[in-house]
């Protein structure tokens, strides 16, 4: 399968963090997060907090990978700085399709 139909079939897209809770049955310290797909509707996944706060994330975009029900939100794994999400440089319409 060519990269750019596995990228559509996982249905990259940009969201917001529309809500960041605490996670307390992570194994690590983590977030529950609900991100706005737009279209697509709201969906939450479970992110390791890394030295973001919970009041920087949320009404910040993401892009994010969707399989079905499942969703991920993307990040970089620095070795200088931890987890760092991906970002659009510029505010998009949530659920605009990254290609």
């Amino acid at each position: 399968m060519a990269l750019a139909d596995e990228l559509q079939r996982l249905a990259v897209t940009v969201g917001r963090i529309a809500a960041v809770a605490p996670h307390p049955g992570a194994r690590a310290p983590a977030y529950l997060l609900t991100v706005d797909l737009g279209p697509q509707g709201l969906h939450e996944c479970s992110v390791p907090s890394g030295d973001y706060r919970a009041e920087d994330l949320e009404g910040t975009q993401v892009i994010c990978a969707r399989d079905e029900d499942e969703l991920v939100v993307l990040a970089a794994h620095s070795h200088s700085r931890g987890l760092v999400f991906l970002r659009p440089d510029r505010d998009v319409e949530e659920g605009s399709v990254v290609a």
